[in-house]
């Protein structure tokens, strides 16, 4: 079975997690261990879940008290020697739960996370082998095993961009060691010939020698293989939904829409049982195909310009319809919720926004778009006192100043600049000022507060 997101695990499974992130939130750290200890043993695949353990187990390990950590590692050798016991008799799945009750008590113990690689090698999860390998690695910098087991692990997860990605921040984090240099450069030429379309010829077939493609082979013919592959593969498992989704999707990459919907018409005709990915996919090639046929046309052609408003309006109107659907049909997929409030909050339908971000902030992974949402939506109903909570809420929970959090803090100026509070307002433009001059119309707001 591998790694899965919240989007593929159970419901009961995903309640857990939404649940035990809540607590975590709420600095309720021993009950957010208790429930996403539940919902890994349910579901031992699911990366996103274990994410939430680790933040919790570290949250609850800043906040002991020395005495409290001390007691907490005496009880790690009992659950090492299980994790062992398991992994020696090919236990993997039990292996992982005893290391994770090590880390419970100790997040930074090198032999519980030492158990994690080992057993995550065996079940094929590179990305839990990852996030663990990346931690001993930090613990450990001048490790050259290390370097090369996570650059194997990289590779083996099979995002280049990522591997790209994880190994330069490792390089910049130590620059002076050679080896991780070198590590880091021969990802970084792996990931240019993958995306090129040299390397890896189809998802799950033989990968061909570099040396035997030809100079002009291009990434639509690397498309085409894979596609051709995979359609061979379907005849010989028919009842293989996953893989004709994934089908259309690469006839969505290709821009033929025509035979994409030709397969989703086949799934959803054969396929009798609701599968919310499989109807996040179909909505997602709409969009797609309006998108394109939006590129056609120049909106500052005169002849041009009513089709394309025409158009903008049939996209939105048919995109909000199908997330009211999709809400309705996964009451419990909250990032379907997420999905209806941006809709709405672009066809200016605020109230209803707000009631789908009120829900949506529930889903860990939306949480933090979806506080930017409520604050913007309360912005517009001049509820400035609430919009500053929101955002305010939401800054809490960021640190890194990336382009959500300059979002958050953009429109929190301008609650501020909209209520006369000049002095506050500049305060939070300055804040991006210092780190992107270029963003939206920072630099003129600042240098005029200075003029």
């Amino acid at each position: 079975m591998p790694e899965r997101d919240h989007t593929a695990v159970g419901g009961e499974v995903r309640q857990l997690w939404e649940k035990g992130y809540d607590c975590v939130e709420k600095k309720n750290y021993d009950y957010a261990l208790e429930l996403l200890s539940m919902a890994l043993e349910q579901d031992p695949s699911f990366f996103e879940c274990r994410m939430a353990l680790r933040a919790a187990q570290m949250k609850k390990h800043e906040n002991a008290g020395r005495l409290a950590k001390l007691a907490a590692v005496a009880t790690t050798a009992h659950h090492l020697a299980q994790a062992k016991l398991a992994l020696s008799k090919k236990n993997n799945f039990g292996a992982l739960m005893h290391a994770e009750k090590i880390l419970c008590a100790d997040p930074e113990n090198s032999s519980g996370h030492w158990v994690i690689v080992n057993a995550s090698k065996s079940l094929d999860y590179p990305q839990t082998l990852i996030s663990s390998l990346q931690l001993l690695k930090r613990v450990n910098p001048k490790d050259n095993k290390l370097t090369e087991e996570l650059a194997g692990a990289l590779e083996m997860l099979g995002d280049w961009d990522q591997a790209e990605e994880v190994m330069a921040q490792l390089s910049r984090l130590n620059p002076d060691d050679a080896y991780l240099q070198q590590a880091y450069r021969d990802t970084a030429a792996k990931a240019t010939i993958y995306r090129g379309g040299y390397e890896k010829m189809m998802e799950g077939g033989e990968e061909e020698e570099e040396s035997n493609l030809p100079s002009d082979f291009t990434s639509e013919d690397v498309l085409e293989e894979k596609i051709y592959y995979m359609e061979e593969k379907l005849q010989d498992e028919p009842d293989n939904y996953k893989l004709a989704v994934d089908i259309a999707r690469l006839y969505v990459e290709r821009l033929d829409f025509e035979r994409a919907f030709e397969y989703f018409d086949w799934v959803q005709e054969k396929n009798t049982v609701g599968d919310s990915a499989i109807d996040k996919a179909i909505a997602e090639a709409h969009e797609a195909q309006f998108d394109y046929d939006l590129r056609q046309l120049n909106p500052e052609d005169p002849n041009e310009a009513d089709e394309h408003a025409r158009l903008i309006e049939e996209r939105n109107v048919f995109m909000l319809k199908n997330c009211q659907q999709r809400a309705e049909r996964y009451p419990t997929m909250l990032e379907f919720r997420f999905e209806l409030g941006e809709w709405l909050f672009r066809a200016g339908d605020v109230n209803e926004a707000i009631h789908a971000f009120q829900r949506a902030q529930n889903s860990p992974g939306h949480r933090l778009q979806s506080l930017s949402y409520l604050g913007q939506c309360f912005l517009q109903r001049g509820m400035h006192d609430m919009a500053v909570s929101m955002f305010e809420k939401g800054l809490q929970e960021k640190s890194a100043m990336d382009d959500q959090k300059k979002e958050m803090v953009y429109h929190l100026g301008c609650v501020y600049e909209e209520i006369g509070k000049m002095a506050e307002a500049m305060e939070q433009f300055k804040s991006i000022y210092e780190v992107d001059i270029g963003y939206r119309d920072v630099a003129s707001k600042v240098e005029s507060g200075y003029m």
